[in-house]
């Protein structure tokens, strides 16, 4: 089993790694920031020279309902999570259910066995959970009276602007890398914020590690005891991963790797089974695996 090897236990070329790592996509999230263009508002000819008193009045009207800072109307959005449950010595599948607050069927389900089904000391579990997320966009501009028509047309240009915007933003935080799985196996140890750094998935010794999603590899390498043989792979200037404990690195570093490559070959070097370590890594720190991966296993 893992033997809780926390990241705070890291030695200080691990932490040297993976600090460096983040830093480089830290910066280069700071310069696209920093490259964002203002768009100065355009100048509107004055046309109060050919305005009758009467249209200089409605002009004024409209000018006066209109605010100069729109208020941001939230936005809310439901994204599925994954999460996983070890059992422990008295746990049944029904105790399971009824302290996570779910139906036994559908645990059951989520995890394809039969309700009545009796789970055994250290078998992981599947729970899947909706959360709503809101964001806040700004409303839409509302236009004068004497405009009805372009502003209703502009105003559903702008709800349709804010919609994709909260579809990125959602997509960002909820699947902002397209991973495969890095192996076919079971996973036998879950992750565990502040204990574990990813999900182990076990096989036989030579099966091959392919890489969850296209990218650079940044290390290849030995050099770090606890991981084995380690390959790290950035995929954006957010998200990297990690496959550790191989028996053999089929690539370099500065690799370039495209998903579904292989790239290594399982083994159990400095581990106590035959599995692959993945890890995902987002700004540097260890997040759950499971949300990015597809299911079932591909």
């Amino acid at each position: 089993m893992f033997e809780n090897r926390s990241w705070q236990r890291a030695n200080g070329p691990t932490r040297r790694l993976w600090q460096c790592l983040a830093g480089f996509g830290l910066a280069a999230l700071l310069g696209a920031c920093a490259n964002v263009d203002q768009q100065p508002a355009q100048p509107q000819p004055d046309q109060s020279a050919a305005a009758s008193p009467a249209s200089d009045a409605a002009a004024t009207a409209a000018k006066a309902s209109a605010s100069p800072q729109q208020a941001a109307a939230p936005v809310t959005r439901v994204v599925t999570k994954t999460t996983w449950v070890r059992v422990r010595r008295g746990d049944s599948l029904l105790g399971i259910a009824a302290s996570h607050k779910v139906a036994v069927k559908d645990l059951a389900a989520w995890n394809g066995i039969k309700p009545d089904s009796h789970v055994r000391i250290g078998q992981s579990l599947k729970l899947v959970s909706k959360q709503t997320i809101t964001v806040q966009t700004a409303a839409p501009a509302q236009s004068g009276g004497a405009t009805a028509g372009t502003g209703a047309a502009t105003d559903s240009a702008a709800s349709a602007e804010d919609s994709r915007q909260v579809a990125a933003e959602v997509k960002r935080h909820a699947r902002s890398v397209a991973l495969v799985w890095p192996a076919r196996g079971k996973v036998v140890e879950p992750f565990e914020p502040g204990t574990t750094r990813g999900i182990e998935i076990a096989g036989k010794a030579g099966d091959p590690v392919i890489a969850a999603a296209d990218g650079k590899v940044m290390y290849a390498g030995t050099g770090l005891n606890e991981y084995g043989s380690l390959i790290i792979v950035q995929h954006n200037k957010d998200f990297l991963t990690a496959y550790s404990h191989n028996r053999r690195l089929l690539v370099r570093t500065g690799d370039v790797v495209r998903q579904g490559q292989q790239i290594a070959e399982m083994g159990s070097e400095n581990n106590d089974r035959v599995a692959v370590m993945f890890e995902v890594r987002r700004d540097g720190k260890p997040v759950d695996p499971m949300p990015y991966l597809p299911t079932p296993q591909s």
